[in-house]
């Protein structure tokens, strides 16, 4: 089993995993070791993933605390399962381009129906609209990501897309980088947990905005490429 897990480790880690990744990679991949020998696939888990997200956002939106608490749990399982389909995939070099498809826009209609579960929760608490106006904002720019990255032609440079380079180098890492899923999962986890889903929703959407400039700019070119051709 250790050399296995270590296996599994030496051929799925990327030396340009998100900065924040590095804890929950060491957890996915304990998984991964579990499920390399077994009938189950990448696209199984990544519905697995989406389905479990789903809940999550349900649980979110009723407002109770002890179910938050639940929810965010939940979220955490789902954004570990949404590693393991990857490494998976990698170990077993069967990435298909339907499962790569489907692992993208999963983390959109994660994104945008946990954070939905969210705000509702906070508005049954609050009664504050606020929290639904930078709601409505947030998933408006998700959706708009969405959009902007759905293309044939840019699934091999996906992760190009969803990270907001920083440029730090250490021994470690040949590039370290800032992923908007990443920490996007981390906000949305903390914001209704410590009871702060507003400044929650106010630094999600400079860091979604961030996002959707790189993958607006990163579509221009693409098309640019595209109109060469």
């Amino acid at each position: 089993m250790v050399s296995l897990l270590k296996k599994v480790r030496k051929r799925t880690f990327k030396n340009s995993n998100d900065i924040f990744s590095y804890p929950f990679r060491y957890i996915s991949t304990i998984i991964t070791s579990l499920l390399v020998n077994t009938s189950i696939t990448p696209l199984q888990i990544t519905w697995a993933h989406l389905f479990i997200a789903m809940i999550a956002a349900v649980l979110f939106g009723i407002g109770d605390y002890l179910l938050t608490i639940l929810a965010a749990l939940l979220f955490v399982l789902s954004y570990i399962l949404d590693m393991v389909d990857g490494e998976l995939a990698r170990y077993r070099e069967t990435r298909s381009e339907v499962s790569v498809w489907l692992d993208h826009v999963s983390d959109y209609i994660t994104l945008f129906f946990v954070l939905a579960g969210i705000a509702i929760g906070e508005f049954k608490n609050t009664d504050n609209a606020t929290t639904l106006i930078l709601a409505l904002i947030s998933c408006v720019l998700i959706g708009s990501i969405g959009v902007v990255n759905i293309s044939k032609r840019a699934s091999n440079k996906i992760k190009q897309v969803k990270a907001i380079i920083l440029p730090f180098k250490f021994k470690w890492s040949k590039k370290l980088h800032l992923g908007i899923f990443t920490i996007s999962f981390i906000i949305l986890t903390l914001g209704p947990l410590l009871k702060q889903v507003n400044i929650m929703l106010f630094v999600f959407i400079i860091i979604i905005f961030l996002a959707f400039i790189k993958a607006f700019i990163h579509r221009i070119k693409l098309i640019e490429l595209e109109f060469r051709e």
